[in-house]
């Protein structure tokens, strides 16, 4: 009886992977850019190619960054997250089907900090950090919350406003040339994120009298 529990302890098990590779099969059948995907050699960290390795290395050595989550960002942002509520980034994760939840390839674009010390792990680890979250493209915002605790002021990011040239090499980093074949103006999109209302124009600068 054991023997027999045993035998179908294991077919199950290879019922289970036969399903799962079926199921990306399919994906990969359906979508092209998902085998594109898996088949090419990059490895994507959205915050080492941002910084350079040289300086990603020496931030996360430091110990002196880690992620906490959009709950405490919401704190203080409040008419931001109300303005971005229906936001694709923060719904990323749903996007991942036919086997790909847990997939290393996907994870770094669909998760805050994946791949990062102290980044999203997997759904059941790191609840929390699921989808594209605000420290998804500012990097780690422990920092942040410390200096705007004291001096009401932003700061404390590695990717964060004071240093566009390393914000929108977090966005690009994700949204390639294979990802994003709709995405038609970079700079038209990356500046309605300067509004928590993405249907709000960008206010323009007034020359001074």
């Amino acid at each position: 009886m054991s023997l027999m529990r045993k035998i179908s302890g294991r077919c199950a098990v290879a019922l289970s992977i036969l399903i799962f590779a079926g199921n990306i099969l399919h994906a990969a059948d359906e979508d092209p850019r998902i085998k594109e995907e898996l088949e090419s050699s990059r490895q994507v960290n959205p915050l080492k190619q941002a910084l350079g390795e040289s300086e990603y290395n020496k931030a996360m050595r430091s110990g002196k960054y880690y992620y906490v989550g959009n709950t405490k960002c919401r704190l203080c942002h409040r008419k931001f997250f109300l303005g971005r509520k229906k936001d694709p980034h923060d719904y990323a994760m749903k996007y991942l089907k036919g086997g790909y939840e847990d997939s290393p390839k996907c994870l770094p674009c669909h998760s805050t900090g994946y791949g990062v010390p102290n980044g999203f792990v997997s759904k059941k680890e790191t609840p929390r950090l699921a989808n594209v979250q605000c420290e998804g493209c500012h990097g780690p915002g422990n920092r942040h919350i410390k200096i705007a605790r004291k001096t009401k002021k932003g700061g404390g990011f590695l990717a964060g406003a004071d240093r566009p040239d390393v914000l929108k090499k977090m966005c690009k980093s994700c949204h390639t040339e294979r990802w994003d074949r709709s995405y038609k103006d970079f700079h038209a999109a990356y500046s309605k994120y300067k509004n928590a209302d993405p249907n709000e124009k960008p206010k323009e600068k007034t020359a001074r009298k």
